[in-house]
């Protein structure tokens, strides 16, 4: 054969396939995601050992969370912010608090008086005066994922976000629910925390156009069909007639939209910000009565009753998810199409034993929560790391496993975003143990009744071993704990540090400073005289020598 004609074949036969794969490419289809958020559930408030190094509950049953745990990975070291609004506002900005388009440090204020006292006493410090919600003019996670065609919904909690949910959000579902319930019942306003109400003129309600749909009693046929597959060993019967549970409601409607949403064009975005288990504690009847012929008091009963509710109603999406059209057949299952993410908003209410303090607290009980990524295929069965992440690393993240370029993202004036977060994709797919990122940051320049008043944390990793030093301004006084070797944080290493302790605090203390000037971090004013408190001073740590 002529050598010329030799090229010209390998040529034309290059060609059509480069484009072939170049086309296959763009039809590959982009995942699901659905992203669960559970409401004050703690570290060691599930059963798998998986996320909690093995110290899961031995009275809260979570079987379908445990399975998910099984078929992804866990996060040991996985992290959100004190509380509600805060935590929310953060995933969705992408963002610390500090961040231009977030500034929610605190659910409503950081003026929060302390029970303790039925007041505000003796406080030294003019908090600084925060956001409730985050700004529409940012590009948010919601944002981010319609660049590349998602449709986004949101089913429950709002906070971080305004209520009712109006505005350039991103999101085109905004099914979102206050946790208080009102409604006008034989002319007095009325008020629930979990429970469907009969409104004199919406009927059964949970005040959401969107959810109200799910708000009838539980009947014979729900019974039968929703809730006596999961063998729960609770009395069914007790519901029949009774009002809704808020959590079912979130789950019924997340049930619907993958089945409406599992065969489009586009894929989903599916974000649940559940309400449970949050304070005001109510479950659901037939598990509360179950925990307590076990002999738990009734508050530790209800709590086991919404986190067995909650678990529940992460089988009904997951069933969903397997079985789209409810037929009973699994060739419309999308799971292995589908990421989804079971996480935490803050610590838990109760006892998050070995970990100190609780929700509200900066300790690692406040913080540290439950997370798992579920990805068929791509993220490994069975795993675990203990790389720490937060809640700004999300959007990172999902931008990175759906193929979004954040860097080429422009905001409405032209001006590009900035977020804190650092994508741990890599960390999910096996391809790397570590992110580059060493520091996170917390800051918190007010109060919070009595669980923290106005102080800065951070925490370093430093080869395989996790520290946090603590700052808190009315005292001037620093505070640090290696959380690898003391995770129930009860020696506090400056009190007799070595000397490479003190060099590792001295860093640290530089760190802290350097992350606050960036981030041009708001501190309050003194109050004797109207001055604005000044950062930890560099060096600070050296008079623990």
């Amino acid at each position: 054969m002529n050598p010329f004609l030799k090229i010209t074949t390998v040529v034309f036969i290059i060609v059509p396939l480069f484009t072939y794969a170049q086309k296959n490419k763009e039809k590959i289809p982009k995942p699901n995601i659905v992203l669960v958020f559970a409401d004050d559930l703690g570290w060691t408030d599930i059963s798998t050992g998986n996320t909690n190094k093995n110290n899961g509950s031995k009275i809260y049953k979570t079987p379908v969370i445990d399975k998910l745990a099984s078929q992804g990975m866990s996060f040991t070291n996985a992290y959100a912010n004190q509380n509600c609004a805060p935590s929310r506002a953060a995933l969705i900005s992408g963002q610390y608090a500090t961040g231009i388009e977030n500034q929610v440090y605190n659910v409503g204020s950081l003026k929060r008086q302390d029970k303790r006292t039925k007041g505000f006493p003796n406080v030294l410090i003019e908090p600084f005066k925060q956001k409730k919600v985050i700004a529409e003019d940012g590009i948010n996670i919601f944002d981010v994922l319609k660049t590349k065609g998602y449709r986004t919904a949101l089913v429950g909690k709002s906070h971080g976000t305004p209520h009712p949910l109006k505005g350039d959000f991103g999101i085109d579902l905004p099914a979102d629910i206050h946790h208080i319930i009102a409604a006008p019942i034989n002319g007095k306003r009325t008020k629930s925390f979990y429970l469907a109400l009969n409104s004199d003129k919406k009927g059964w309600t949970f005040n959401s156009e969107f959810v109200d749909k799910y708000a009838n009693p539980y009947d014979e046929e729900y019974i039968n069909t929703i809730l006596k597959p999961y063998k729960s060993q609770g009395n069914l019967t007790l519901l029949k007639g009774t009002p809704k549970h808020l959590t079912d409601a979130i789950g019924d409607f997340s049930v619907d939209y993958i089945k409406k949403n599992a065969n489009a064009e586009n894929p989903f975005f599916l974000y649940v910000p559940f309400h449970a288990v949050h304070s005001d504690v109510t479950g659901r009847k037939d598990l509360t009565q179950k925990y307590l012929k076990r002999g738990l008091k009734p508050r530790i009963a209800e709590y086991a009753s919404m986190i067995e509710l909650l678990d529940q109603n992460v089988g009904k999406i997951n069933n969903a998810l397997k079985d789209p059209n409810g037929d009973g057949k699994d060739d419309d299952d999308i799971t292995n199409n589908t990421i989804f993410i079971f996480y935490s908003d803050n610590g838990g209410l109760f006892n998050n034993s070995p970990l100190k303090g609780k929700k509200g607290n900066l300790t690692e009980g406040g913080l540290r929560v439950p997370l798992i990524f579920r990805y068929p295929n791509v993220i490994p069965e069975n795993t675990v790391t203990n790389q720490a992440v937060h809640c700004i690393d999300f959007l990172p993240t999902l931008a990175a496993l759906t193929d979004v370029d954040v860097t080429s993202l422009k905001k409405k004036d032209g001006s590009k975003p900035k977020y804190d977060g650092a994508s741990f994709a890599k960390i999910l797919t096996g391809k790397e143990k570590r992110i580059s990122r060493e520091n996170l940051f917390w800051h918190l320049p007010g109060y919070m009744d009595e669980r923290f008043s106005p102080s800065t944390l951070m925490q370093k990793r430093i080869e395989n071993e996790y520290y946090k030093l603590f700052y808190f301004y009315e005292t001037d006084e620093f505070e640090m704990y290696n959380i690898t070797k003391d995770i129930s944080e009860k020696r506090n290493i400056l009190e007799n540090p070595t000397s490479i302790e003190i060099e590792i605090a001295l860093q640290m203390n530089a760190d802290m400073l350097a992350w606050l000037k960036t981030n041009k971090a708001p501190t309050g004013t003194w109050l004797k005289n109207g001055e604005k408190v000044p950062y930890p001073k560099l060096n600070g740590v050296e008079k623990y020598k």
